[in-house]
């Protein structure tokens, strides 16, 4: 079975801020559902995004997450 995360569960493995997970996820860069006023999150999906964004990133680590966090395009 598919393991379901909250939005603190995703911040807390991608090492990153609570309220960066909600940006990324309302402009779609991680993968997730809204139910109700509630995000939720498949596990698998935030670690297939992981695996294929680093995988070749040109910049060192500079990744489309973090350009989407900031509001860039």
């Amino acid at each position: 079975m598919e393991e379901i995360m909250t939005p603190s569960e995703v911040a807390a493995l991608l090492k990153i801020h609570l309220k960066t997970v909600y940006k990324l996820a309302e402009k779609g860069v991680i993968p997730g559902s809204r139910i109700g006023r509630s995000w939720r999150f498949s596990r698998n999906d935030v670690l297939e995004l992981v695996s294929s964004r680093t995988m070749g990133m040109p910049d060192n680590g500079e990744s489309d997450m973090r350009a989407a966090a900031n509001g860039s395009k």
